[in-house]
């Protein structure tokens, strides 16, 4: 990491290069760069998924890796993501609890301050739970996908592949031949 220094205003670039690290091409793989940059690219780019030319990706992680390294990004949460996001919500955490505790205190007592903090807890509970069943749902999926069932899968993109090629080309019998093995059973049949 570089010197310290202002944040990303005025002041020599000498100062404010490498503050937060210096990175490059190969460590938009790590997971908390990729987080970083990915929420960089939603929030102030406007681009939540981008699917669009490689090179224009590289042209953005070119911007963000040139404002990450020389300290200019409009937030520090683009630096690490997955780290502010954990402080954030430590911090707004804290505040709920200092929050119910002086809300009791006001209202008058110890009873108040422990329904507040209960309330506070359920809520936490609740949060975890949902991400937990949504979790569960997820490995469920992906235990029913059997290794059969993605073969398959993979076999009907081939086939879907090849019936795009045998378009382009002209091929119209292939086309229909595929188009027909591509279609549900049940629309085959009539």
């Amino acid at each position: 990491t570089g010197t310290g220094g202002g944040g990303g205003g005025g002041g020599s670039s000498a100062a404010t290069f490498g503050k937060y690290g210096i990175i490059n091409t190969s460590d938009l793989n790590k997971p908390q760069i990729k987080a970083s940059f990915e929420r960089w690219l939603a929030e102030v780019k406007g681009i939540s998924s981008f699917n669009g030319p490689k090179h224009e990706l590289m042209e953005y992680s070119k911007e963000y890796m040139e404002d990450y390294n020389t300290a200019t990004l409009p937030h520090v949460k683009y630096y690490d993501f997955l780290k502010w996001e954990m402080e954030e919500y430590a911090r707004k955490k804290k505040e709920a609890h200092d929050k119910a505790t002086a809300a009791a205190a006001a209202a008058g007592g110890q009873d108040h301050a422990a329904v507040a903090l209960d309330e506070l807890h359920h809520k936490e509970e609740m949060a975890k739970r949902a991400k937990q069943k949504k979790l569960e749902e997820l490995r469920q999926v992906t235990a029913l996908m059997t290794e059969e069932k993605r073969a398959e899968m993979k076999h009907q993109a081939q086939l879907r592949h090849e019936m795009a090629v045998a378009y382009k080309t002209g091929d119209e019998e292939t086309r229909k031949r595929l188009q027909r093995r591509l279609e549900p059973e049940e629309l085959a049949k009539r």
